[in-house]
């Protein structure tokens, strides 16, 4: 998949959110192939960050130590932040462009990281969301990465379970995910207390700026995943932790200053989802929202600007998602090994790798490079 560099530079004006993803437009405004990457297991029971190319060629397999969750592009650098699965201790940088590593980070004594990270739009700063050994809340904890990868300061989320956060459009504020889940280990302890919340900070002083939650009767609808278009809409993946036949949230979305909305789903897909969504992703224009059920085997797609479900496709254990640099289109990873290229106007569907793809088992989150 080439691109023109006219026709790159007419869809970048379309889409001024992915600016701040130089690596990206580097390759892009060079008509290089576009990559993506994700953590795997593969066919020898060992954990991988996998780099392959839009076309289905595996460029880079590189061990991890354990288990990872979030593979994360630096936006000037060609380094790739992989984070270990929740409760793991690790963060894992290695160089797309040398191929090589480049570092690894293991958190402080008692902290355990919850398998997201963002970095600072400058590329100094390295954020991760990590629980405390000693306090409920949960942190996000900064570390510079032009000094040894120090942690120079952290804040409070202002809730239990943190998991994935992101930038707003301003470069300043942080929206965070704070699932409500207490975890020993792996084991949930509060389920019938937890409190998810959505909250928005202030990156530089740990300012909260607001705090939304959902109604009561829904306090079980862990906030997990949620990606952020350029007008500042968030769209949120919800995972139920009460019984399976109750019907609840599953998606939502929000702007600063609304309540939380949710995202009504026809029930002949809802029934079908198993209470749990994997992960959520705007496209390259923010209009349109993919939304991953690996167990439910389907990925949901949405107009955003309507808030109105469009279609589903069907992917057994999809659940990474990624958007290419095409309006409406979305990279879609499966369990299975398979990754596929769908349509938000459509239900179609075709596979990245045309021949026998990886022997791998793709992980829950993806990232195009």
């Amino acid at each position: 998949m080439e691109i023109k560099r006219r026709q790159f530079l007419t869809w970048l004006a379309a889409t001024p959110a992915l600016a701040a993803n130089s690596s990206l437009l580097m390759a892009a405004s060079e008509g290089a192939s576009l990559r993506f990457a994700s953590s795997a297991r593969g066919s020898d029971g060992h954990f991988y960050l996998k780099i392959a190319s839009l076309e289905g060629k595996e460029l880079a397999s590189h061990r991890l130590p354990d288990r990872a969750h979030q593979v994360l592009a630096h936006p000037t650098k060609p380094w790739m932040f992989t984070l270990a699965r929740r409760p793991g201790t690790f963060i894992d940088i290695y160089d797309a462009q040398a191929l090589k590593p480049q570092a690894q980070i293991e958190v402080k004594s008692g902290y355990r990281l919850y398998g997201h990270a963002q970095v600072s739009p400058d590329g100094r700063y390295l954020y991760t969301s990590e629980r405390h050994p000693t306090e409920p809340e949960g942190r996000l904890v900064v570390r510079d990465l032009e000094d040894n990868h120090q942690v120079v300061r952290e804040m409070t989320t202002y809730g239990i379970g943190p998991h994935e956060f992101h930038w707003l459009p301003d470069g300043q504020t942080l929206v965070v995910a704070n699932g409500g889940i207490a975890t020993e280990g792996r084991e949930k302890v509060n389920l019938d207390s937890m409190q998810p919340s959505l909250v928005y900070l202030d990156s530089e002083t740990g300012e909260l700026l607001e705090k939304r939650t959902l109604p009561e009767e829904f306090h079980q609808c862990s906030i997990r995943h949620l990606d952020v278009a350029a007008d500042g809409q968030v769209v949120i993946a919800l995972q139920y932790q009460g019984h399976p036949i109750d019907r609840v949230p599953l998606i939502a979305a929000h702007h600063r200053g609304e309540e939380l909305a949710e995202l009504i789903l026809p029930e002949r897909i809802r029934s079908q989802l198993q209470q749990y969504c994997g992960s959520a992703c705007f496209d390259s224009s923010g209009r349109f929202a993919a939304v991953s059920a690996p167990r439910g085997n389907l990925t949901t797609l949405w107009d955003m600007q309507e808030r109105h479900f469009l279609n589903a496709a069907y992917i057994a254990d999809g659940c990474g998602i990624a958007s290419t640099q095409v309006a409406g289109e979305f990279l879609v990873s499966s369990g299975q090994g398979q990754v596929f290229t769908i349509q938000a106007l459509s239900e179609e569907r075709q596979p990245v790798f045309t021949r026998t793809p990886p022997q791998v088992n793709w992980d829950n989150h993806m990232t195009l490079i």
